[in-house]
């Protein structure tokens, strides 16, 4: 029966992670995970440096630091370390349920985790979510044990050097480097010994002055061990580095948002599975009556529902607290308190599975079965909006940082706005950077070789952004200093990509986005799936129309389809190694609009017609379409064409066509020495080396 009941755990572990895995790292990343990846791949230095000029402890990454040198850094073996901490989670809660409670508890509290839309989400998140909340526990339970074991040592000083005691100082060191979230669960602690010290004082007072001596050096050894990072943390949470970004909660929301995200995750609106909450409210009432059998005469002990409730709310209700002083509430942080919420789901479905009745126990059965099923069903629907409910997408920053490293020509500057979101554009863009760093150290700088990228402050932000370090994220500007930045921007780059994300927070009156609306033109718009609406726009600066003099550009003159002339190119010619960009300059000028956006076909054929590369792309951008081109107006475009690593080397023809997508039909020219029989226009030769 033993071998039998271990194998069923460990075939829940192998469900939950499998359940897990389906689907791991196939999302980009968000914000925040990039935060992770990037300070991971830092050498420890300056991961240190970095994070301690940032607003979370450093252990996590210095974890997942190390986790990537082993299994690198694509986004699934990053999420790989969120899932390993996941599935501990689910053993440790089956091994804390069966000790405070008993075996068939412990298997419900398991499964529970084990289906849980809330743990799913963030056994899938690069962040140190499972990491903490797993901590956490381990925290709870050696302080319960420090404090209750009738197996300690009477010696006072032997219970100090006690396996408990030296466990539950490490772990909850540890949690606090993991995650400053993790000093509300202390709270709950202190808050239960104090409890537990006031109900048996007048019956047990000589133990009593031991375990008081116990806790107290408890705390103080947790002081000692997170001594070396305690100014850095004290700082940061009375005067934070960064933008202000959080608003406040009122009380209900948060208990409704954080009790809907506990019983079926984030990935569901708790008014649709309204009843299912009710249902777990009353399971979770049930779990707070009193027992009539109690293990344990304790009413304040790890056995009792009110422990398990205060577990997890009396954080909550600290968060509120100081909210009221600076918000500090996010739906989040609140999974580092949840296991306890499971184990007295579990508590509750095992009391109504054991519930006595006279007429018969069947209908206690049936009961906990179809609440059971209801909540798995719920949690299955939940689970499924999560994978592929667009409305709890991630922001999807993989899609836009490749749109700009698509788009990217030879002189363009990249715009972060806000500029600390910068770690996404580092973990997702592959392509050589030039320069980067802040908007408002920016001095012309030569983007021929790669891009120029730059980052923007906080425009009337508080002084004590960054802490005055210029190399923290987050700087305070001015509007003025933000104008002449982007006035030396637009005089040394033809084009400025904008990639918009959180921009509202770092510049809520718009002055960025007004300077580009008034002294660019925009050519390209593009959104991307997530909740924060992110964009990436790009703009033409006012000189980047001019015709280059004569002695440059190699003139074609060629009338396609009696709209639009193609003026010239620039070089003249060019010389690349194979699986190397050819970049070309094509100069049009607009006759007539066009009745649709025409899209622009690149070919680069060998000498007996072979095509050996090609590209085809809407032509300036698809918010400057040729159907918005007006009459007499002069448009560069910067084509890019990638030549396979395999192309013989040799001399070959680069050729341009502009068609009608619903036809595919070219855009007809009169034929020349220019003009190949299918309307398509020979630019210059192209010599390929090895």
């Amino acid at each position: 029966m033993r071998i039998s009941r271990r194998i069923l755990v460990l075939l829940l572990l192998l469900a939950a992670f499998a359940l897990r895995l389906y689907r791991l790292g196939v999302a980009s990343l968000w914000y925040d995970e990039t935060v992770s990846t990037f300070l991971a791949q830092q050498d420890v230095v300056e991961l240190t440096r970095h994070t301690a000029g940032d607003i979370h402890p450093p252990l996590y990454y210095y974890l997942l630091h190390f986790w990537g040198q082993l299994a690198g850094w694509s986004e699934f073996a990053m999420a790989f370390a969120s899932l390993f901490f996941g599935i501990l989670l689910i053993a440790l809660v089956f091994r804390v349920a069966r000790e405070w409670f008993n075996e068939n508890v412990a298997r419900i509290a398991a499964f529970l985790v084990a289906i849980s839309p809330y743990n799913l989400w963030y056994s899938q998140e690069v962040r140190m979510y499972t990491m903490g909340a797993m901590l956490g526990l381990v925290s709870v339970y050696f302080f319960v044990r420090m404090l209750t074991s009738r197996q300690s040592p009477a010696n006072s000083r032997q219970k100090l050097l006690s396996r408990d005691f030296i466990a539950y100082t490490i772990v909850t060191a540890l949690g606090i480097y993991t995650l400053y979230y993790f000093a509300f669960l202390i709270v709950f602690e202190d808050l239960f010994a104090l409890i537990r010290f006031a109900s048996r004082f007048k019956s047990e007072i000589r133990n009593q002055k031991s375990e008081i001596l116990i806790w107290i050096s408890s705390q103080l050894a947790i002081v000692v061990l997170f001594s070396p990072w305690l100014p850095i943390a004290f700082r940061q949470a009375i005067d934070p580095p960064v933008p202000p970004w959080r608003s406040f909660t009122d009380l209900p929301k948060m208990l409704i948002e954080s009790f809907s995200a506990l019983a079926l995750g984030q990935s569901v609106d708790p008014a649709l599975v309204f009843p299912i909450l009710i249902l777990v409210v009353a399971i979770i009432a049930i779990a707070l009556v009193p027992d009539r059998r109690p293990l344990t005469t304790d009413h304040y002990s790890p056995t009792t529902g009110l422990f398990l409730l205060g577990y997890t709310v009396v954080p909550l209700f600290v968060i509120f607290a100081l909210s009221l002083w600076k918000p500090l509430y996010h739906v989040r942080y609140v999974f580092i308190y949840s296991p306890a919420f499971y184990i007295l789901l579990a508590l509750g479905l095992y009391r109504i599975l054991n519930f006595e009745l006279r007429i018969t126990n069947y209908v206690s059965r049936i009961t906990f079965y179809v609440l059971l099923i209801l909540i798995t069903g719920a949690s299955a629907y939940s689970a499924y909006n999560f994978w592929f409910d667009a409305k709890y997408t991630k922001d999807d920053l993989r899609g836009a940082v490749n749109y700009v490293a698509e788009h990217w020509r030879p002189g363009d500057a990249v715009l972060i706005d806000a500029g600390y979101t910068y770690t996404a554009f580092a973990y997702y863009y592959h392509q050589p950077i030039a320069w980067r760093g802040r908007l408002s150290d920016y001095t012309p700088r030569d983007a021929t070789t790669g891009a120029v990228v730059l980052q923007t402050g906080s425009i009337g932000g508080g002084a004590n952004l960054g802490w005055s370090d210029p190399r923290s994220d987050f700087y305070a500007t001015t509007s003025d200093e933000t104008r002449a930045a982007l006035d030396r921007v637009f005089a040394a780059h033809p084009r400025v990509w904008l990639l918009r994300l959180y921009d509202t927070v770092v510049d809520p009156d718009g002055i960025i986005r007004d300077y580009l609306a008034q002294r660019g033109r925009i050519i390209d718009d593009q959104g991307f799936a997530g909740e924060s609406f992110m964009r990436v726009q790009g703009y033409t600066t006012r000189g980047s129309m001019n015709i280059p003099p004569s002695d440059i550009i190699v003139r074609r003159n060629v009338i396609l389809g009696n709209r639009i002339v193609l003026i010239g190119f620039t070089p003249a010619s060019m010389t690349v190694r194979a699986g190397m960009p050819v970049d070309v300059n094509v100069y049009w000028q607009s006759q007539e609009p066009t009745n649709i956006d025409e899209r622009l076909f690149v070919g680069l054929y060998a000498d007996n017609g072979t095509l050996v590369a090609s590209s085809d792309e809407l032509p300036v951008g698809n918010a400057l379409g040729t159907s918005r081109w007006s009459p007499g107006e002069i448009l560069r475009e910067p084509v890019r064409l990638n030549i396979p690593p395999s192309v013989t080397p040799g001399n070959y023809i680069l050729r341009v066509m502009l068609y009608n997508p619903l036809t595919n039909e070219p855009l007809t020219a009169k034929p020349s020495e220019w003009v190949a029989e299918d309307s398509q226009v020979k630019l210059t030769t192209v010599r390929i080396e090895k």
